[in-house]
């Protein structure tokens, strides 16, 4: 699965009275975080309607959509974009963490406790 995380830097969380600039985009596996990119919002179009949800051209790569997410983690989403998100089926995680890779952590660690157990 992929997690979005919306960063002016690629390190951080960016403040939520802050434009996005960009995202950190995480290919996890059960609890393993795999490859983690940073993608500016230079690189990308971005457009939150019915039709289509933020596409990236990463220069001349493949396009990446937050279709393609099954979460966005923020420090805070306007309620019209974050019911737009969860339309789409993309959860959005809001947290208190700075650190990119703190919240990415806590999520995981939220969604395994919150996850059922099948026997």
């Amino acid at each position: 699965m992929k997690i979005a995380i919306e960063s002016n830097d690629g390190v951080t969380i960016k403040s939520p009275f802050d434009k996005t600039m960009g995202y950190i985009v995480c290919d996890v596996e059960e609890a393993d975080i795999g490859n983690t990119e940073y993608i500016k919002i230079g690189d990308i179009e971005i457009k939150i309607s019915s039709e289509s949800a933020a596409e990236i051209k990463n220069k001349g790569q493949s396009k990446f959509s937050l279709r393609d997410c099954c979460t966005v983690i923020t420090r805070g989403m306007d309620r019209e974009n974050r019911s737009r998100l969860k339309k789409k089926g993309i959860d959005v995680f809001v947290t208190f963490n700075i650190q990119a890779k703190d919240a990415l952590r806590a999520y995981l660690k939220e969604r395994l406790i919150n996850r059922p157990v099948f026997h």
